[in-house]
């Protein structure tokens, strides 16, 4: 068996005057803590038995889905002076990369989650999160009891298709809640008949021998369409936050939505923009906040992309429509004002041997944002 060299990375730190405009000076603060996460093999981070495909431009093969390519484990990042934590569980895209969840996140406050998206994987993202990270009590933030409230950007599959398990499985175990799901028009049909369609699990718990009532085993949509415009509207509050909607562009889709967490204890103001491109709402929802969890996508290698179309004309214009490309970015940075980015279901295209984890990470770099990172699956920010 070949045997395994580890090689320590560290990461280089350029100090340069004051005003200069460079990568180096305008790498976040948090940037130092990448050097925590390269520790790696001589054949990939995760250790994986892999043979490099004869076509990398298939939806299968693509650079970005290859374990040579993941280059750290999941970091606690987050800011001490915040007592809430945002925790990336999914950050990957519809492509199907075999170590990345689906769109998921988690907003916990007070010891208690919120959680926005609910991607593939969402289940097993939370005890990815539970295994990583050791200064955060998880095991207890995510007693199925707290698993309550779900916040979807949007109804596409990526986002939702963890939905049937955030809604049965807590219940599986003997515990949990009933849900509330918040989202676009259409959402209260879509949990119907996530509950219809799942209600073989609930009839056989309700009757085994246990004979246990069908408390917790079910959730509800909530569909927030209405006399939602740029200034946004408040959707939810309880104790520990204030929660509101803003409208954002994401293709064709009627309704989709950034949400604005106002975290009542530390007075954090984080958002999440789910996918899609600039927008004035995206814009309002994420004024002088503390951080946005956003998209991002690669410009420079979009030609290499495995959808959109045949040129790079094309694929420019369709996946422009979608997605976020870095100067669309930097005009959400520059009019919003907001102090931290967060990049998740990033779209990195490339041709294999020039392939970077951190290229698109670069290429916002180059546009002029400041303290940005790019997030793995069970970081903490």
């Amino acid at each position: 068996m070949k045997k395994q060299y580890y090689i320590q990375f560290a990461l280089l730190i350029v100090i340069v005057p004051f005003g200069l405009y460079s990568f180096k000076t305008i790498l976040s603060r948090w940037e130092k803590n990448l050097e925590l996460g390269k520790k790696t093999t001589e054949q990939n981070y995760l250790n994986v038995p892999f043979h490099e495909p004869s076509n990398p431009n298939t939806p299968f093969t693509a650079p970005e889905n290859w374990p040579t390519k993941e280059n750290r484990a999941p970091l606690d990042r987050s800011p001490k002076e915040f007592s809430s934590k945002v925790i990336t569980l999914g950050t990957g895209t519809p492509t199907p990369n075999p170590f990345r969840n689906g769109a998921a996140h988690a907003l916990v406050v007070n010891g208690y989650p919120y959680f926005v998206d609910c991607g593939e994987g969402w289940w097993r993202g939370l005890t990815k999160a539970v295994q990583a990270q050791k200064d955060i009590d998880l095991i207890n933030t995510f007693k199925f009891k707290n698993l309550k409230y779900m916040f979807l950007t949007h109804l596409h599959e990526d986002h939702t298709v963890g939905l049937p398990s955030f809604i049965n499985n807590p219940y599986k175990f003997h515990d949990g809640a009933d849900k509330k799901v918040y989202g676009p028009e259409g959402v209260d049909e879509m949990i119907s008949h996530i509950n219809a369609a799942w209600e073989i699990d609930r009839h056989d718990v309700t009757q085994a021998d246990s004979k246990r009532g069908a408390d917790g085993a079910t959730a509800v949509g909530v569909p927030l369409s209405e006399n939602i415009d740029n200034n946004g509207r408040k959707i939810f509050e309880d104790e520990n936050v204030i929660v509101e909607a803003f409208p954002t562009k994401h293709g064709a889709l009627k309704h989709t939505y950034a949400y604005r967490f106002t975290c009542k204890p530390d007075g954090r103001i984080v958002v999440f923009g789910g996918d899609g491109t600039y927008s004035e709402g995206l814009v309002n929802a994420s004024k002088d906040a503390d951080l946005l969890v956003v998209e991002g996508i690669t410009r420079k290698n979009i030609k290499y992309a495995t959808w959109g179309g045949e040129t790079e004309e094309e694929k420019v214009k369709t996946i422009g429509e979608y997605h976020m490309f870095p100067n669309l970015l930097k005009r959400v940075y520059n009019e919003s004002k907001v102090k931290n980015i967060v990049l998740v279901h990033v779209q990195n295209y490339n041709d294999p041997d020039k392939f970077d984890r951190h290229d698109v990470l670069h290429e916002m770099i180059d546009e002029g944002i400041q303290n940005i990172l790019m997030a793995e699956d069970g970081d903490i920010y």
